[in-house]
């Protein structure tokens, strides 16, 4: 009995298959994941969101898996010599920095790392904005947060403990203990909108809907499936009978 189709091996179709495939449904599955991280983060800040601020003192140490999205407040004074620039912040199209600032908690050895917002930069580089910090007692707001890390940023930073401020890229806790001696909270204070020592905050839960990355995921499967209907037209072929 013979096969109603034959097959006809082609380079570039079974190259296409075998490489391009398998990437286009990792980068699915990828999105897939993406969406349901996306979807736990507003999960969890839909349920934190909404709880009372609890006061960090040296003798409340939070479990790092219950400070996202949760509201503390903070009594002690900005460090106003020592703090960091994260740089490549875009806000409404213009290029800039976050503020990160340490936070000497009152009562207590440990210190937080503050994320006040965004400032501009200015036109050239080397110019950096100042920046204005009050030194007196006062009492914060804000909301913890784990900064996800920029993929293209180099490890391990180098800290200069001579010169503030720092430009940095990603915020590496660890980096910034050891140079400075500190003992520091393994999150970081995003500042409330209110409060009158930030700068521009437009805090996002995610930078992207979940339906989005489940869309971008369908795109790649959807290619992934085009691949597979190229191949199959490239290299097998209907028999057709032949008439009298």
């Amino acid at each position: 009995m013979s096969l109603p189709f034959t097959y006809q091996f082609k380079l570039a179709p079974t190259i296409a298959l075998a490489i391009v495939f398998p990437i286009l449904m990792l980068l699915g599955f990828w999105q897939l994941d993406r969406a349901d991280i996306k979807q736990q983060q507003l999960d969890i800040f839909n349920k934190r969101s909404n709880q009372p601020a609890m006061l960090l003192t040296a003798d409340k140490v939070p479990d790092k898996n219950d400070v996202l999205y949760q509201k503390f407040t903070v009594q002690g004074q900005y460090n106003i010599k020592q703090y960091f620039l994260i740089d490549n912040r875009v806000h409404q199209q213009q290029v800039g920095f976050y503020v990160i600032s340490l936070f000497n908690i009152k009562n207590s050895d440990k210190k937080i790392l503050v994320n006040r917002g965004w400032v501009k930069g200015n036109r050239y580089r080397a110019d950096l904005p100042a920046i204005d910090t009050p030194s007196e007692e006062i009492a914060i707001l804000g909301e913890g947060y784990i900064p996800t890390k920029n993929f293209f940023a180099m490890d391990n930073i180098e800290i200069d403990i001579q010169k503030f401020p720092h430009v940095i890229q990603n915020i590496d806790f660890t980096a910034i203990s050891e140079a400075l001696k500190l003992d520091l909270y393994p999150f970081i204070l995003r500042l409330d909108n209110k409060d009158e020592t930030g700068f521009v905050r437009d805090w996002k839960v995610v930078t992207s809907s979940p339906e989005k990355s489940q869309s971008y995921a369908a795109q790649w499967f959807t290619m992934a499936l085009v691949v597979v209907l190229i191949y199959l037209s490239a290299c097998f072929k209907l028999n057709r009978k032949k008439t009298r």
